[in-house]
């Protein structure tokens, strides 16, 4: 399900989001990570399997709210947590590179129940020839892993586990500012929402958005993620206000 590019009525939300986090600090993440985060781009941009994986989604529309601009954001700070994570240079470089590309492949069966394992099938099946079978097989079992508030697969590989658990936390940065700056809006669009019946489902949204602190898997994602979520929820409060101020004005 793709969604259209008429003008929309949450134009005014996405951009009082973004007015409010552009008044905040950045998140912590870009700051201590910065090099981290070079280095990901880095190796997206110089790694053919990267750049293969990277090419599907950008022709490819956004699938209920989730499209390139998410998938870019999950691969490439996936990549940094990975490098933030893993000091032994024999293996980084092909974690990373499995890093990068679950997180551009991870949301490619959005629109399908169980979508994990429906894009684990894709991304394994598009891949298959591209990037070793190991890697091949990393990918697809950190897609299948990569949903909130389930039990988390465990093999005994570190490997496999970093590639996971780093896809899983940088995906779980988005429930922060992104999440109210493009993704409540965005996915609204994809089903004709409207803002009233948003709202009544607003502060259980935030319930659960405020659950998912707990929840990061990696050292950085724990160090990280929760300031990822308070920013987030900061804006949202502050939206909530914005939204009754239009109703009283109304």
């Amino acid at each position: 399900m793709s969604c259209s590019n008429v003008p929309s009525p949450f134009e005014q939300y996405r951009n009082k989001a973004r007015e409010i986090y552009f008044s905040m600090e950045p998140p912590l993440f870009y700051k201590i990570l910065k090099k981290e985060i070079e280095n990901a781009e880095k190796k997206a941009a110089n790694s053919f399997a990267v750049a293969y994986a990277k090419d599907i989604m950008e022709k490819r529309s956004a699938i209920f709210g989730h499209g390139f601009a998410h998938a870019k954001k999950v691969a490439i700070e996936s990549a940094a947590i990975v490098y933030a994570e893993c000091q032994n240079a024999n293996r980084v470089e092909d974690i990373v590179e499995a890093a990068l590309i679950a997180g551009f492949l991870h949301d490619i069966k959005r629109d399908e129940q169980n979508h994990p394992f429906r894009g684990a099938q894709e991304a394994c099946s598009l891949m298959k020839g591209i990037v070793s079978e190991r890697q091949e097989m990393m990918i697809g079992f950190a897609i299948r892993n990569h949903e909130a508030f389930k039990e988390p697969l465990c093999v005994d590989d570190e490997d496999f586990m970093l590639c996971s658990n780093a896809l899983y936390d940088a995906d779980k940065f988005r429930w922060g500012p992104d999440n109210f700056m493009y993704t409540i809006w965005d996915m609204a669009e994809c089903f004709n929402a409207e803002i009233s019946s948003i709202m009544r489902r607003y502060q259980k949204g935030m319930e659960g958005i405020a659950k998912i602190k707990s929840t990061f898997r990696t050292r950085t994602g724990k160090t990280f993620g929760p300031d990822f979520i308070e920013a987030g929820l900061e804006i949202g409060h502050r939206l909530y206000d914005f939204y009754k101020k239009n109703c009283e004005m109304e």
